[in-house]
């Protein structure tokens, strides 16, 4: 039985529990250096074969990767106890959560093209919540097959976020949604955001998000 959204604690926790897998991947990924970096270490150790160059570089890989495993982490918990105060440039919030999505995207068969390159600081919860919202909310609504380009419009106010929607030239079959609680579009008022939300036929604007 398909549920629907009741409260914006729901619906935050809806969007925590879809880029799950999308952090599940990107964590393994960070992990998996330093496991085989380390192996690799202990087999040099163990044949008594000490390159001091060789173990130097090694060490400073298994570094770099422990610091990137830590950052991931890190930016995990600030998914779950966001700081509404938190600035960040735009472009790297849409290109984050389109990251995370990216599996969720790929079993509906819609494509997103990501144009969205700005620097101009945004918060980075309202960003988050409101985005990922809406790309969820397509990929559970959408019946066709399609291709949505994300693209910025800079106005005096700050910038808007746009997603415009457009037929796919590819395959039209539109995947069964794998989720018993889809988001819909009348569910995003629960966020209760600072920033705007319109929806039109064809387009989805979001803006007051500086």
């Amino acid at each position: 039985m398909l549920m629907s959204m009741s409260s914006a604690p729901a619906l935050r926790l809806e969007i925590i529990r879809r880029i799950a897998p999308g952090f599940r991947h990107k964590v393994l990924g960070k992990m998996q250096p330093i496991a085989l970096i380390a192996q690799l270490l202990g087999k040099k150790i163990e044949a008594n074969q000490h390159e001091s160059e060789f173990l130097l570089q090694r060490l400073q890989e298994l570094k770099t990767s422990l610091k990137a495993a830590t950052n991931t982490a890190d930016d995990l918990f600030t998914w779950l106890n966001p700081n509404e105060e938190t600035m960040q440039p735009l472009g790297e919030i849409v290109a984050e959560c389109l990251d995370l999505l990216k599996m969720e995207i790929y079993a509906s068969n819609v494509v997103f093209q990501n144009h969205v390159n700005s620097k101009t600081l945004v918060k980075v919860s309202t960003v988050r919540n409101l985005f990922c919202a809406c790309v969820l909310t397509y990929v559970d609504t959408v019946e066709k097959a399609s291709e949505v380009v994300v693209s910025e419009r800079l106005q005096a106010e700050g910038p808007v976020i746009e997603m415009t929607i457009m037929p796919s030239a590819g395959k039209q079959d539109k995947a069964l949604s794998v989720h018993t609680t889809l988001i819909r579009w009348n569910d995003l008022h629960l966020l209760n955001e600072s920033a705007q939300l319109v929806i039109e036929n064809d387009q989805v604007l979001i803006s007051g998000i500086a």
